[in-house]
């Protein structure tokens, strides 16, 4: 047993200095002094300007309610489509939009490949598709209506009441 802890010894003690003895190369030491002045920067940063004392934390209060007021089985919303600045009608909706970016699965995992280490990898869709959806929302409808808003120049804004924007309800009719 201790001829066998010996070997292994020496075999490691090899090892290290077989990789002691190669030089870094260019792109590992550009990384490692880029890495370096970076937390240099940061630590220098901290010390001239530090972190202040927070003791009222809006932000985290203002998500905080963000969260409780979406988070209801039943919620009616206001959505006011806006198109390239102009804002061309409002739905009246049941449920908060969501962004088309949004997944319910992850849109990558990590894979090991034998000749290149982990690498992301995309991950296909709950409906079967893979690839990257514009940007934009989806919604439902006070009627059920199921509307999909995005592409170039759409914007949009939501609340949970009426704002005071003289614009045309665009709410399907019901059948």
């Amino acid at each position: 047993m201790k001829r066998v802890v010996s070997i292994v010894l020496i075999i490691a003690m090899a090892a290290v200095l077989f990789a002691g003895g190669i030089e870094e190369s260019d792109q590992r030491k550009n990384s490692r002094v880029t890495s370096e002045a970076m937390t240099d920067s940061e630590s220098k940063a901290l010390r001239v300007v530090p972190i202040p004392e927070v003791s009222y934390f809006n932000e985290r209060k203002t998500i905080a309610e963000w969260s409780k007021r979406w988070d209801k089985p039943s919620v009616v919303t206001y959505v006011y489509l806006i198109s390239y600045g102009n804002i061309l009608g409002y739905y009246v909706c049941n449920g908060k939009p969501a962004s088309i970016q949004s997944y319910l699965v992850p849109e990558t995992t990590m894979d090991r490949s034998s000749s290149v280490g982990y690498h992301d990898k995309e991950v296909m869709d709950i409906d079967g598709t893979y690839g990257t959806l514009n940007y934009g929302i989806r919604f439902f409808t006070a009627e059920g209506t199921a509307v999909e808003w995005g592409g170039m120049g759409a914007t949009y804004l939501y609340s949970d009441a009426p704002l005071p924007i003289n614009v045309p309800k665009l709410n399907a009719i019901a059948e």
